[in-house]
């Protein structure tokens, strides 16, 4: 912009025609000097202005500088190019370099070619420019042209010199940065070739900034310290608030433990934590509530025991009852026999019969022969009361003899059959004893031709109020197989009266 600025001039024009005609040089040069100083130009990064005649005389703008008057061989370059070219990095007597650029001073109207004009740029300036590219105390960034011949860098010893060691500058095919030694140091190497007006211009230059891997990653490493930090005391502060939380928790829970071993050591009542903030007083009241029941049920259970260790005295002692009654009923047996009382001895018989396999040594299931065997000893013995008056048909499938059954279950259904069917009707009548097998139940049914009544009549013992006598009563038999095999088992009597009654018996088939 600034060569612009000096070739659109009209008093360098003049200069240059006064310039031609050979006047006074030294007049020439303080006029020279008066021209520039009138266009302010910027001194920070500009060092020295040149205007040098085709024929090697040359002006400047500041004398004082001490740089040296452009070579012969650079004014030639200037001429051949129609661009601006860049020289060598120039230093004057205190060491400061400069970067010469220069191009033809040309008549804008008719072409000719008056001189050059060289504008020394302060190296310094570029580096100010560099410097701002790269963290301060990061790294750095230098300049360079095409053939790596060093333009601006922070050190000023290296300003102009040539780049031999290219490896840490190499580039991989479109990579713009690699990582690399530089001077034993771990480094970011970047590279960038400046383009736009650079390139109109025919400045191949590029910026090289090298970074430190240390000092890059620097704060990095403070964040991650810090971050460290920051977990650190986070999880001192969370293991802090979870002992204290779960000390709230744990209290409470060791308290009642404490109580739950005093229990199990002891049956008596644990007095209760009150403390209604507490957490677990709901749970401790339960407890407590529960320490008294279990208190109770264990009292309770030892009465039990208490009367079940009664109870089984009693059963020991039962157990004598019968062999003795075996025992008396098999010697009036004999003496039946030996006095020929053969209807007393069939009776006898039949009833000790009855006895042995309804007590059964006290089991509580029995075959369904074994039952059908109880109801023939009581059919025998009550065909002996009732001479004639009846008839006992028996229908049992063969393949559930076998199987077992809560016993006397069949014996009282029989027994309402005879003493409150048949034995009111006159004359004769029949009884069906019919049993099989469907699924996994039995069923069963005593069907009578007897006097029958009315159903709705049924009390709490299972026989109508007419009835007289004891016996289990068709309801004690139901609620003992209900009891035992649940619902969907149990007794169903059907009856009409003059006709008869039916008793149907559904219990579950048992495998022996």
């Amino acid at each position: 912009m600034l060569s612009v600025r000096l070739l659109n001039s009209g008093d360098i024009y003049r200069f240059f025609e006064e310039f031609q005609e050979d006047e006074d040089e030294a007049e020439l040069g303080e006029r020279l000097s008066g021209v520039l100083d009138t266009m302010q130009i910027d001194r920070r990064i500009v060092g020295e202005i040149v205007i040098a005649a085709r024929d090697g005389r040359a002006y400047t703008f500041d004398g004082r500088s001490g740089l040296d008057a452009p070579e012969r061989s650079y004014l030639l370059e200037i001429e051949r190019s129609q661009l601006p070219v860049w020289g060598k990095i120039k230093k004057d007597s205190a060491g400061e370099a400069y970067l010469p650029i220069g191009r033809k001073y040309q008549n804008f109207n008719t072409g000719q070619n008056l001189g050059y004009l060289v504008v020394y740029i302060r190296e310094s300036a570029i580096q100010d420019v560099l410097k701002n590219m790269v963290m301060q105390n990061r790294g750095f960034s230098m300049l360079v042209a095409d053939d790596d011949y060093v333009l601006s860098y922070p050190d000023a010893e290296k300003v102009g010199t040539t780049l031999f060691d290219k490896r840490w500058l190499t580039m991989k095919p479109g990579a713009g940065f690699k990582k690399t030694d530089f001077e034993g140091s771990p480094s970011i190497v970047a590279s960038y070739k400046l383009g736009g007006s650079f390139r109109n211009l025919g400045l191949d230059w590029k910026v090289v900034s090298v970074v430190s891997e240390k000092k890059l990653l620097e704060n990095t490493n403070r964040i991650q310290r810090y971050s460290l930090l920051l977990q650190l005391v986070a999880l001192g502060l969370a293991v802090l608030i979870s002992l204290y939380a779960s000390r709230g928790i744990l209290g409470p829970i060791r308290r009642l433990n404490r109580r739950i071993v005093q229990f199990a050591g002891t049956t008596d009542y644990v007095a209760p934590y009150r403390n209604p903030r507490d957490e677990l007083h709901l749970l401790e009241s339960s407890f407590n509530d529960m320490v008294v029941r279990i208190r109770e049920l264990i009292e309770r259970n030892n009465e039990e025991k208490d009367r079940q260790r009664e109870m089984e005295l009693i059963a020991l002692q039962a157990q004598i009852n019968p062999h003795f009654l075996y025992n008396t009923l098999d010697a009036i047996g004999w003496l039946a026999k030996i006095h020929s009382q053969r209807e007393i001895e069939r009776m006898v018989v039949a009833l000790a019969h009855f006895y042995r396999l309804s007590l059964h040594k006290g089991d509580q299931y029995i075959t369904v022969e074994e039952e059908i065997g109880i109801v023939r000893s009581y059919v025998a013995i009550e065909a002996m009361r009732f001479p004639g008056k009846f008839e006992v048909r028996y229908e049992i499938a063969p393949d559930i003899l076998s199987l077992k059954l809560l016993k006397i279950i069949i014996q009282p259904l029989v027994e309402n059959a005879i003493k409150h069917g048949v034995s009111r009707k006159r004359g004769s009548g029949t009884i069906v004893v019919r049993g099989e097998r469907e699924g996994d139940a039995l069923l069963f049914e005593v069907r009578d031709d007897g006097a029958g009544f009315d159903v709705s009549e049924l009390d709490d013992d299972g026989k109508p109020k007419r009835y007289g006598g004891g016996g289990y009563g068709v309801r004690n038999v139901d609620e003992r197989i209900r009891l035992e095999y649940g619902a969907g088992y149990g007794v169903d009597i059907r009856s009409e009266v003059g006709v008869g009654t039916s008793s149907f018996v559904k219990v579950r088939a048992l495998e022996p």
